[in-house]
């Protein structure tokens, strides 16, 4: 950014020298749907998993609703499924690697390749987070197979209400990341990152979600999302306490 006004004919001068330096980005118009099309693959295939992990939950609670062994027939049958494909997909996926014609293009139009480069590679970090949870998921469950499966319901039952909550907060974090991206974006740019991205969507969202047109506005809300997960997280430390108490008084007792 410029600190200093500069006046008359040199200004316009050196306008046309920097026009001149980013001509490829004001000559081809095209070159934002380059940066759109490449962030819709990884991105779209982080959301699909994010989908596929809303449905184990989703499977999860409706059991949690009747108990019903069927409804825990078909829990247990999900969680175990996307867990394997999770599993496969984590091993599979490539690492990213920018190429130097796109990496002109994020330069072109202001976006940090390096931050570009991490956001692409997070897709195996974000499913070993899942894979984690359905870990957990499936452990519970299989004790509800058992006769005293009463005994850990609770447990089963916080899990479950603690890794919904978790994840409405990361699906709203995730959409203004999108959002973080192409803030400031307008016309025909907009429209290719919501037909090209945000229409195709399966999971991140957020509740009355605006879209902002600068970056510091994003991270406002991002940062609001990142608190309630943090505050979860705390509650999930104290219900850690409580149960290991209550485990030690069980022991004393027997």
């Amino acid at each position: 950014m410029m600190k200093k006004q500069i006046s008359g004919g040199l200004a316009g001068i050196l306008a046309m020298v920097l026009l001149a330096g980013c001509a490829k980005g004001i000559d081809n118009p095209e070159n934002y749907k380059t940066i759109v099309d490449d962030y819709a693959v990884f991105t779209l295939e982080q959301d699909g998993d994010s989908a596929a992990f809303d449905e184990a939950l989703g499977a999860v609670g409706l059991y949690l609703e009747d108990y019903d062994d069927n409804s825990l027939q078909n829990a247990r049958s999900i969680v175990e499924k996307t867990l394997n494909n999770m599993e496969a997909e984590a091993a599979d996926t490539p690492s990213y690697e920018l190429s130097s014609d796109l990496a002109a293009i994020l330069n072109e139009y202001g976006l940090d390749e390096e931050e570009y480069v991490i956001n692409a590679n997070m897709r195996v970090s974000y499913l070993s987070e899942y894979i984690d949870s359905l870990k957990t998921l499936q452990y519970y469950l299989d004790l509800e197979l058992q006769e005293d499966r009463d005994l850990l319901r609770d447990d089963l039952e916080f899990l479950y209400q603690f890794q919904t909550a978790c994840q409405t907060c990361e699906r709203g974090y995730y959409y203004y990341s999108i959002n973080y991206w192409f803030a400031g974006w307008e016309g025909s740019q907009k429209e290719y990152v919501e037909e090209k991205v945000i229409r195709h969507l399966k999971s991140y969202a957020a509740e009355n979600a605006v879209w902002e047109d600068n970056r510091e506005a994003v991270e406002q809300k991002m940062s609001l999302y990142l608190d309630q997960i943090q505050e979860l997280g705390n509650r999930m430390q104290e219900h850690i306490g409580r149960s290991r108490e209550e485990l030690y008084r069980m022991e004393q007792t027997q």
